[in-house]
């Protein structure tokens, strides 16, 4: 029978949340002041100028790959309207813009307060969850994509708030509330439409487990709520740009997927060793690759990448033997009944998204938030109970990437 308790951790959760907030949305002030998001490419492969326009104004991208993206700007328009009629406002577009800025430290802070909860569904002890918590926050992933204008935060909190709802039902013996299911399969693929996918997997499996449904059943069910899902969000979007009279963007079109499709064997290892390398960076800023911008205009900037080749050998070595050992480790909880949903959950997603993008893209780093939750909660088995090796990972990551910050002015060296 499932007991209700009451976490009173929890609201310091909810203070370090709102701190790191803060803190995630005065270095985003600070880097839209020095230039780096009115550029494309400056940090890898993002296009941070085109998508805070999309949640500033409207307008920006309007691709069907991030169909929801342009709502946003409706709640910054509320806020510009309310401060407007207390305050002057002197340039409109420049305070949308640093409004717009806020989208992704609160949903980034959002997401450790769900990572939060999935811990302590899973029965981790409050120290070890506020320590993996913690590591969580200070992954190079979260950090920089809670300050850079894009969809990723956004994403990784629908996919952390996925996994929390299915072992919320796991925990209670529940089915869920349908609307719930749904509203979730709508937002997943509103943000980013591959998302869908994630969605039926772990929809399917919540089916299989916790309604207890057979195959073909679970798989009919999950079928029909991401087909419909995602005909309502390509619906919106195409009915969205038939009223508005808006031009939809590139981005989704045939011709567009086939620029980023792997097209040779060069390409998918290429892509294979660059997963591999991202699996890491995702939590450190380990040793970027920096490359003259050749989108700056009449700025003079660099271009920050994680992408390695041959010459990195000995840093992909090293990825290879952490990875392995980790695997080695990993064996005897896999089959253990307390991490078995947890496993085949992340195991699913992580699969989906590195199976995904062997195919499709060139700067893995850039899909590392579609997979950072599930990857740190992959570890928890492992290192649960070695506070020695949890702390030390935690200091180690806050030493990696707060130098990441401390330096990325000489890294972009925008002029």
């Amino acid at each position: 029978m499932y007991e209700v308790v009451v976490d009173r951790n929890l609201k310091f959760v909810f203070l370090f949340s709102f701190v790191y907030c803060l803190l995630c949305y005065f270095l985003a002030i600070q880097w839209y002041e020095k230039g780096y998001f009115s550029v494309y490419n400056i940090f890898f492969d993002t296009d941070a100028n085109t998508n805070l326009s999309s949640i500033s104004h409207g307008w920006g991208r309007h691709s069907i790959t991030h169909a929801f993206l342009e709502i946003f700007s409706i709640p910054v328009r509320i806020v510009e309207f309310i401060y407007s009629i207390m305050f002057l406002v002197t340039d409109r577009l420049e305070f949308r813009e640093l409004v717009a800025l806020s989208i992704s430290p609160i949903f980034s802070s959002l997401t450790i307060i769900y990572f939060y909860r999935c811990l302590t569904l899973l029965d981790i002890k409050t120290h070890d969850a506020n320590i993996f918590t913690l590591i969580f926050a200070a992954s190079f992933s979260n950090i920089i994509f809670a300050i850079v204008p894009e969809t990723y935060a956004i994403s990784c909190f629908l996919i952390s708030y996925l996994i929390f709802y299915f072992f919320k039902n796991e925990r209670k013996e529940s089915s869920g509330h349908i609307a719930v299911w749904f509203i979730l399969a709508i937002s997943l693929s509103g943000i980013t439409i591959t998302n869908i996918c994630l969605f039926f997997l772990v929809f399917m499996v919540h089916l299989l487990k916790n309604e207890r449904l057979s195959w073909f059943d679970a798989i009919k069910k999950a079928s029909l709520y991401s087909i419909v899902a995602l005909l309502l969000v390509i619906s919106f979007y195409k009915l969205s740009h038939l009223v508005l009279d808006i031009k939809t963007g590139g981005e989704g079109s045939v011709k567009w997927v086939e620029t980023y499709l792997t097209s040779s064997f060069w390409e998918f290892q290429r892509n294979t060793i660059n997963l591999f390398s991202a699996s890491i960076n995702s939590f450190s800023a380990t040793y970027p690759t920096i490359t003259v911008n050749d989108k700056c205009g009449d700025f003079t900037c660099n271009a920050i990448s994680f992408t390695r080749g041959k010459s990195d050998f000995l840093l992909l070595s090293c990825v290879a033997i952490i990875w392995g050992t980790i695997l080695f480790h990993s064996r005897k909880f896999v089959f253990e009944k307390k991490w078995q949903s947890l496993y085949i959950i992340c195991g699913l997603i992580i699969t989906f998204n590195f199976a995904l993008h062997i195919l499709f893209g060139r700067e893995m780093f850039m899909y590392t938030q579609h997979w950072i939750t599930p990857l740190l909660l992959l570890l928890v088995p492992i290192i649960l109970n070695k506070r020695f090796i949890s702390i030390g990972l935690l200091l180690l990551l806050v030493i990696m990437n707060v130098n990441f910050l401390l330096n990325v002015e000489h890294l972009v060296a925008l002029k």
